[in-house]
Order: structure tokens, then C-alpha cells, then sequence
């Protein structure tokens, strides 16, 4: 589910209005995550990687302090 409504910047908006979208789930079993409705609302996807491969790639990292 997401919420539109009008930009908040303090001018009029008489072209927007708040309105709700509902979407259905999209769920897959082979699928890595699930889309939420605030990434399919904003059109964009959150973290969509696997974190222990993540975690793997981060422990590899050789930092060094000098």
C-alpha cells in the first residue's frame, strides 16, 4: 500500500491530491525478496541483496590503520 498526497513545500497544489494505491502481493518461491508496497509506491527497491553474501564481502575487506 502507498500514499500520495501533495508536496508540503508551503504553495498550492490544486493539481495533487492524496490518494492510496493497493497493490497485490508479489511473491515468488525462487525470488530473493519480496517487494514491499513503499518500494513499489517510490519505484525503487531497498537492500536487495543476500546479507551473508554481503557480510562475506565486507569480512574480506583488509583494512589497514596507520
Amino acid at each position: 500500500m502507498a500514499f500520495h498526497q501533495a508536496p508540503t513545500d508551503g504553495e498550492p497544489h490544486p493539481e495533487a491530491h492524496l490518494h492510496v494505491e493497493c497493490y497485490p502481493p508479489y511473491r515468488m518461491r525462487d525470488r530473493l525478496k519480496f517487494l514491499a508496497g513503499s518500494e513499489i509506491g517510490a519505484g525503487v527497491f531497498t537492500v536487495d541483496v543476500d546479507p551473508d553474501r554481503t557480510a562475506a564481502e565486507v569480512q574480506g575487506v583488509e583494512v589497514s590503520l596507520d
